[in-house]
């Protein structure tokens, strides 16, 4: 299990629209090799804070689709002013740990 996480910080009072965005996304990820599940996490403590964590079969495939045109194609739909909101802070993952039990 490959797990993405995109550590974003968007402007005060816009997170409600960066969630909506997410929301009414295109939904082409899912048709992507390895694909498993997408969330929006919203901090309850810095409300400007929003998590964006996806989770792979494999490092390989969150790659495959990262290269992808499906992947700009979800970004280019995404208002731009709302896109300048956004900042990547981080991009982080969790690579090193099997799926045991669920």
């Amino acid at each position: 299990m490959f797990v993405s996480v995109s550590r974003l910080r968007i402007e005060v009072g816009r997170s409600d629209e960066l969630v909506a965005a997410f929301r009414q996304r295109a939904g082409l990820v899912e048709s992507h090799e390895g694909f498993v599940d997408l969330q929006v996490w919203r901090s309850d403590r810095d409300p400007a804070e929003v998590l964006m964590v996806s989770r792979w079969r494999d490092k390989d495939d969150f790659r495959e689709y990262m290269r992808s045109s499906d992947h700009q194609v979800s970004h280019d739909r995404m208002d731009p002013l709302l896109r300048r909101a956004v900042k990547l802070e981080r991009l982080e993952s969790m690579h090193t740990y099997e799926v045991m039990a669920e």
